[in-house]
C-alpha cells in the first residue's frame, strides 16, 4: 500500500478509536446538528455506537438529553424510541402515534447512578438525574416501578447535590428544582428555588407564575401579585396567559384588593370566556361586591357551560348561599329551570339546589316542595339507580318528612 495513503487510513482509525478532546467536540457537534435538524434517531445512533460510550459523561449527559425531549414512543421511560423527522414536523406531531420508530434500551437511571459514582464532583450528572426522575413523574405519575413520594425524593436530592457543588447554574435548573418541591408541598423551598430561577431568567413566565403560587401556598398574597402579573403580561399562549390572569386576580383578591382582582378575572374572561373556574371567581366576586346584574349574568354564563351538570349549579349555590344576595338565589334557579322547561335534566338541575338551599336556610316545606318538582324533571331522563335519586331521598329524610313513593 502507498505510504501516503497508509498514513491517513492510520488517522482515520485513531480518530475514531481513540478520540480525544477535538474528536468529542466534533461529535457533539455533529449530534447538535443532527438535532437542529430534527434527525433525533440519527444523532441517538451516532452516540449509541461509541464505544464505551455509556461510561462517557459527555455522551451520557447528550443521550438523557435527546432521550427526554426527543422520544418517539417510551416503555416506562427505560425504553425509547426515535425517528427522523420531516422539514415540517414537530416531535408532538409523532409521539405516540403510529409510525415508523427504531426502539434503544437506555436505563438512565441505571446510568447516571454508576457516573456519579465515578465522577462524584460532576454537577451536570446530578442535574441530568433529577431531571430524568422529574420526568418520571410527571409521565408515569402513580404508574412507575417506585412510588411518586421516592421519585420526588430522589429528584430532590439530586438538585440539591447539584447545588451543593456550586458553579453557575442555569436558572431552569432551579426552575426545576421548584417544581419538584412544589409537587412536594414544600412551598417554602419551592419559592427559594423560584424566586433564584427569576433572578436568572429574564421575561421566564413559568418561574413567575409557580412563585406566584407558591407565595399564595403561603398566604402571601401581596408578594404572589405582581409575579402573576408578570407572568400574564409575558405569555403568549392564550390559555397560559389566562391561567396567569386569573392567578392574578385570585392573589388580589386574598390580598382584599377587589378591584384589581375584578380587573385581572375580566382579562381572563376577555381572552378564555368559557373557562369555568374563573367565571366561578367572577361571580363570586360580583357577589361579594353586591352587584347583582352581573353576578346573575356570569352565573346563568356558568349554568350554560353544561346545563344538567351538577356542578355548574353548585357553583351558583356555593357564591350565593349565606351572601347579602342570597336572597336572590330562588329566583335565579327559578328562572334557570323555566328556561331549560324542554330539558328535563337541567331544570331538575337548578330546582334541585334550590331545594338545598331551602334545606339549608331552614326553609324545610319549601325544600320538600321543590325536590319533588326535580325529581319529577329527573324520572323524565334519568335512570331509576341515579345517584340524584338517592340525594333527593336524604335531602327528605334531612327535613324530617317520609320519602315520597315514586309518582305515577
Amino acid at each position: 500500500m502507498n505510504s501516503k495513503y497508509a498514513w491517513i487510513l492510520l488517522g482515520i482509525l485513531q480518530f475514531f478509536a481513540s478520540p480525544g478532546m477535538a474528536t468529542m467536540e466534533e461529535l457533539l457537534s455533529e449530534v447538535d446538528r443532527l438535532v437542529t435538524d430534527k434527525k433525533y434517531l440519527s444523532a441517538f445512533k451516532l452516540l449509541n455506537s461509541q464505544e464505551n460510550g455509556d461510561s462517557n459523561p459527555d455522551i451520557v449527559l447528550k443521550k438523557v438529553d435527546i432521550a427526554l425531549n426527543y422520544f418517539g414512543m417510551s416503555m416506562n421511560h427505560k425504553i425509547f424510541a426515535f425517528k427522523d423527522l420531516e422539514e415540517d414536523e414537530e416531535i408532538m406531531d409523532v409521539r405516540g402515534k403510529p409510525g415508523k420508530f427504531e426502539m434503544y434500551p437506555f436505563d438512565a437511571e441505571i446510568i447516571l447512578t454508576q457516573l456519579i459514582e465515578t465522577n462524584p464532583e460532576d454537577g451536570r450528572l446530578y442535574v441530568s438525574l433529577a431531571d430524568y426522575y422529574l420526568e418520571v413523574y410527571e409521565k408515569y405519575r402513580g404508574r412507575w416501578e417506585k412510588s411518586d413520594e421516592e421519585i420526588l425524593k430522589n429528584a430532590r436530592a439530586h438538585y440539591d447535590k447539584a447545588v451543593a457543588l456550586g458553579g453557575d447554574l442555569d436558572g431552569k435548573i432551579y426552575f426545576r428544582a421548584g417544581k419538584t418541591a412544589l409537587y412536594m408541598k414544600e412551598m417554602q423551598d419551592a419559592a427559594e428555588r423560584f424566586e433564584v430561577a427569576v433572578k436568572k431568567l429574564n421575561d421566564y413566565a413559568p418561574a413567575r407564575y409557580n412563585l406566584a403560587y407558591a407565595y399564595l401556598f403561603q398566604n402571601r398574597p401581596a408578594d404572589a401579585a405582581p409575579y402573576a402579573v408578570a407572568a400574564y403580561e409575558i405569555y403568549k399562549e392564550i390559555p397560559l396567559k389566562a391561567d396567569a390572569a386569573m392567578l392574578a386576580g385570585q392573589a388580589y383578591l386574598e390580598w382584599d384588593r377587589s378591584e384589581e382582582a375584578l380587573k385581572y378575572f375580566l382579562l381572563c374572561d376577555q381572552i378564555a370566556p368559557n373557562k369555568f373556574e374563573n367565571l366561578c371567581r367572577l361571580m363570586g366576586l360580583y357577589v361579594k361586591l353586591g352587584r347583582g346584574g352581573e353576578a346573575k349574568a356570569v352565573g346563568g354564563r356558568i349554568f350554560e357551560l353544561d346545563p344538567a351538570k351538577p356542578a355548574m349549579s353548585q357553583a351558583i349555590l356555593s357564591a350565593y348561599a349565606g351572601s347579602p344576595l342570597e336572597e336572590e338565589l330562588p329566583g335565579i334557579f327559578k328562572g334557570l329551570a323555566l328556561k331549560h322547561a324542554e330539558n328535563p335534566e337541567a331544570a331538575g338541575n337548578a330546582l334541585y339546589h334550590l331545594s338545598v338551599f331551602y334545606l339549608q336556610t331552614g326553609e324545610n316545606a319549601l325544600a320538600l316542595e321543590t325536590v319533588d318538582e326535580a325529581e319529577e324533571l329527573f324520572r323524565k331522563s334519568l335512570k331509576e339507580d341515579h345517584v340524584v335519586f338517592k340525594a333527593i331521598a336524604q335531602i327528605r329524610q334531612n327535613a324530617k318528612q317520609p320519602a315520597n313513593t315514586k309518582k305515577q
